[in-house]
């Protein structure tokens, strides 16, 4: 192998491992999935951090909740399908005091447990605020995915104190997914070009 190939192969062997080093998603919640509530609102943010060994990070943005479900709207749960960690513990100074694990949850079934958010009855999740939270024991589990494994649940919507389950509408890459992309295609048409000059 000529000294230039061994070059090459290890600038991509490291942007491989920079990537993998640590694994993130950001969610955008909006998509009705059961419930009494407007059926495409935009409201939250959630960003998942993968730590590594079956430690992960998990922080949630609720946007102006009160021009979308009324003044008495909070964020009450958020219902996942997946491995339940054997611990957990929620970053003081956020909008709630504590993050909860509770079995259960959710209006269909799938869901394996949920974060509370309701600890106690009046401290809420409510508009503009965001509370972040780190759950461990998870092993070889993988970050949750786009296909309804996430919901939130909003509670004390309009005048009737309605609820309602969300799902994420999208998911959105992380600024460093694209950094990394534009590196892997800079690398590529930079030998490209350079093949090409050689070669003529």
């Amino acid at each position: 192998m000529t000294l230039r190939k061994f070059t090459t192969s290890m600038i991509i062997t490291g942007f491989l491992l920079c990537g993998g080093a640590v694994q993130a998603a950001s969610y955008q919640f909006g998509q009705l999935l059961a419930g009494n509530g407007p059926t495409n609102p935009y409201f939250a943010d959630l960003e998942i951090t993968d730590n590594g060994s079956g430690n992960w990070t998990f922080t949630l943005t609720a946007l102006d909740l009160n021009t979308i479900f009324g003044s008495s709207s909070f964020i009450g749960s958020m219902a996942v399908d997946g491995v339940k960690p054997t611990s957990i513990s929620t970053v003081a100074g956020g909008g709630v005091t504590a993050v909860n694990l509770q079995n259960g949850g959710g209006p269909t079934g799938i869901f394996d447990f949920r974060y509370d958010m309701i600890n106690p009855k009046n401290d809420k999740l409510t508009g503009l605020e965001s509370v972040t939270w780190h759950v461990g024991g998870l092993g070889s589990a993988t970050l949750p995915g786009f296909n309804g494994e996430l919901a939130l649940h909003v509670q004390g919507i309009g005048s009737n104190g309605d609820s309602a389950w969300y799902v994420a509408t999208s998911p959105v890459p992380e600024p460093e997914t694209y950094a990394m992309l534009l590196a892997g295609l800079g690398l590529i048409g930079f030998m490209t070009r350079r093949k090409k000059r050689l070669a003529a």
